[in-house]
């Protein structure tokens, strides 16, 4: 078995702050004469954590790209790296950085310049997957088989995610971070979020810029925002003021855990005076200790809990029964969402349209409006007639389109050896979609995928690429 270490990298740029790690992952090829060759992250190592940035603003809507490169420079030194060495890595940028006027291009434009990089610009449901994988959530509801939610509480918004046996099953997210009240050391107000207009009003309370805060004013107000949080993610609330979308509850999690900037700070003692509260220029420390009142528990990882590692590359050559009915390749970054064929004992052709449909939806709230949108994996697939791939066809096409309208590129992954008769199936089904249908593709629900040219007849390379978190 051979085996390389890589060097990968992670950049988070938040709503309040940026930081970079480095990480060291042990790839194993591992192959024989009667298997195709693929790679695994068999260990990962922490080598190097930058300190917690302000992230840099020409104003109120644009990031500061230059200074940005420039601080990302500075790290590279400060860690002993250089771009050459750099051989995988994420950035991901989230909160309410992700919609500021010109983070597309920022991320791929650090992307192109630091390496072989996942890009995600993460929305909230994103960033609460992402943030859930970090802190511990998704791996301690796979070991206990309890429904546990991850609070992730940045500078302006908390995003949330229930997991359960290891997936998430339900992402939301409210107005609620740090940040969203801001204040110099003497205690006068400098920013108030419009986002906690109605929330304060409905609680009688007002805050005001320029009004100088009392300390037990900032208390009460951050306690509500801890409360009304932890109230709705265990649904009992049914509707917030806060909520950034509209959202119906639906699980109730059997323990709640804190991460983010918020969540590192529940550690710390009470602040006691308006001048502790406003040590970072906001009410951050004062909302931590009321998320720690509530008896909620911080992660295991919090500050860094969105990107920890960076993006592996997993090399694959696809099964050599495959379809492509796309000129399309190469392609780049695609998200793959994944769906059981057959959970039941009996294929069910309505039960999976259901998944087939909640994992689209869900999908086309988290991912841009890239064509092709999404990979499409098909796991969990039994025996299958001609029957059942004609039904499958049916309903995969059906509930893409209607999920993704204006997409003209339909990507499906397989375990098995079936992609080139679903692959006919499909074309049959929606003649206007460009179909490209592979198998013998090893893939995890998040992952993201490059498609390559063929390489051996009609097979083609792959790179499944897996956002690394410390475990």
């Amino acid at each position: 078995m051979l085996q390389k270490w890589i060097t990968s990298i992670g950049l988070d740029i938040g709503t309040s702050t940026t930081k970079l790690i480095v990480s060291k992952l042990l790839i194993a090829n591992q192959q024989n004469q009667f298997t195709l060759p693929g790679c695994q992250i068999i260990d990962r190592r922490v080598t190097y954590a930058s300190s917690i940035y302000t992230t840099p603003m020409l104003n109120d809507v644009e990031i500061d790209v230059q200074r940005l490169t420039v601080l990302l420079e500075q790290e590279y030194k400060n860690a002993g790296i250089s771009l050459d060495q750099v051989e995988a890595g994420a950035v991901i940028i989230t909160g309410e950085t992700a919609r500021k006027q010109n983070a597309e291009s920022i991320v791929h434009y650090l992307a192109e310049h630091a390496g072989d990089f996942v890009v995600a610009t993460a929305g909230a449901d994103l960033e609460g997957i992402l943030a859930a994988k970090g802190s511990g959530a998704i791996e301690r509801s796979a070991e206990t088989n309890a429904v546990i939610a991850n609070i992730d509480v940045g500078g302006g918004t908390a995003n949330i995610a229930l997991c359960q046996n290891g997936k998430v099953i339900e992402t939301f997210t409210l107005h609620v971070g740090g940040r969203l009240i801001r204040l110099n050391s003497d205690g006068f107000v400098t920013y108030v979020s419009s986002y906690l207009t109605e929330f304060l009003k409905k609680n009688s309370l007002t805050l005001r810029e320029g009004e100088k805060a009392t300390f037990k004013k900032l208390s009460s107000i951050c306690q509500l925002l801890a409360e009304e949080t932890v109230n709705y993610v265990n649904a009992l609330n049914q509707n917030s003021s806060l909520l950034v979308s509209l959202h119906t509850r639906s699980s109730i999690p059997e323990m709640i855990m804190v991460s983010g900037g918020v969540g590192a700070m529940m550690e710390k003692q009470k602040p006691k005076t308006v001048k502790e509260v406003a040590i970072h220029g906001d009410v951050g420390p004062l909302l931590a200790y009321h998320f720690q009142s509530i008896h909620v528990s911080q992660a295991a990882e919090t500050t860094r809990a969105t990107v920890i590692g960076a993006g592996m590359q997993n090399t694959e050559v696809s099964g050599s029964t495959v379809y492509i009915g796309s000129k399309r390749l190469p392609l780049k970054n695609i998200p793959i969402v994944e769906i059981p064929v057959q959970q039941e004992e009996k294929w069910n052709p309505q039960l999976f349209q259901e998944r087939a449909r909640a994992a689209c939806m869900q999908a086309s709230t988290i991912f841009s409006a890239e064509d092709p949108p999404a990979a499409i994996a098909l796991s969990h697939f039994p025996y299958c007639s001609y029957k059942m791939l004609q039904e499958l066809a049916k309903v995969i096409s059906a509930e893409f389109i209607a999920c993704f309208k204006g997409a003209k590129c339909l990507v499906v992954l397989c375990e098995q050896d079936i992609a080139k008769a679903l692959g006919q199936a499909l074309a049959k089904q929606r003649k206007e979609l460009e179909i490209i249908c592979l198998d013998q593709i090893d893939f995890t629900h998040g992952d993201y995928i490059d498609l390559g040219l063929p390489v051996a007849g009609e097979a083609i390379s792959v790179s499944v690429k897996t956002l690394a978190f410390s475990s």
